[in-house]
């Protein structure tokens, strides 16, 4: 079964989907090289001119690092691979040429709420809930999902959700300015299709010479910090503190 599941249409259009429905799609390290491994052919591709990025089935769209890869790490440098890994693939999604839309289809939580923070688009389904709950894990978020949610909403609402670690729903996440827009949970993919089509009446140069020059400065301040973070994580899940609330989350889950 693919972990990432692809829908090429006619129309210049990608859909992308995160296939790990029975565990909220979180990012097993096979998903996330999948993934980068996906987002990398479609770049290539001259038909594909805008993705689509959404989840496997109608809870989530994704819960972000898979718990039992929290709960597991034996290492310092076995953790800090699993961050750079994880850098690395959220880095080639907000490099990526063409623009994405991401149709938020329920919980967005940790790094999956990031990706979506690391997109040009954000469509949520009303019913739709999100959070970075890091904090309540004794852990920190990567450096890119910290600098695409600052850029996006401002310090103060980005030091609100890191530090409460609270779940915001659809209709809050519009107003901070965290999605672009809330729509009736069954209409989600037809307005993100919809939207897709209204960027796609632009040229494709003209699009891409806009996204480059809007993510210019944000990609310096990533490229600047992304390995110092890694080595925090890293650091953070060899302390007692981590093990014990990792493992206590994993049993209220």
């Amino acid at each position: 079964m693919s972990l990432i599941q692809k829908d090429v249409r006619k129309d210049g259009i990608t859909i992308l989907t995160l296939n790990r429905p029975e565990v909220h799609n979180s990012f097993s390290r096979e998903l996330l090289g999948e993934f980068t491994k996906t987002l990398k052919s479609l770049e290539k591709d001259e038909a594909i001119r805008i993705v689509i990025l959404t989840g496997a089935g109608d809870k989530s769209f994704s819960s972000g690092v898979d718990l039992k890869i929290l709960q597991n790490f034996n290492s310092i440098e076995d953790a800090r691979d699993y961050a750079l890994l994880l850098e690395g693939s959220s880095e080639v999604l907000f490099n990526f040429t063409k623009p994405v839309i991401t149709a938020i289809n329920g919980y967005a939580l940790g790094g999956g709420l990031g990706y979506a923070a690391s997109t040009d688009f954000r469509i949520a389904a009303d019913t739709a809930k999100m959070g970075f709950p890091a904090v309540k894990l004794g852990a920190i978020l990567p450096v890119t999902c910290t600098l695409y949610l600052s850029n996006l909403i401002g310090l103060n609402y980005t030091r609100d959700l890191l530090f409460t670690g609270r779940m915001v729903d659809a209709h809050e996440a519009y107003r901070i300015g965290l999605v672009n827009r809330v729509v009736a949970k069954d209409d989600l993919m037809q307005e993100a299709v919809k939207i897709a089509q209204q960027i796609l009446e632009g040229t494709d140069m003209a699009l891409f010479y806009t996204k480059r020059t809007l993510n210019t400065l944000l990609a310096k301040d990533i490229e600047s910090q992304k390995l110092y973070a890694a080595d925090n994580f890293a650091y953070l899940s060899q302390t007692k503190e981590w093990k014990e609330r990792i493992m206590n989350f994993g049993k209220n889950a």
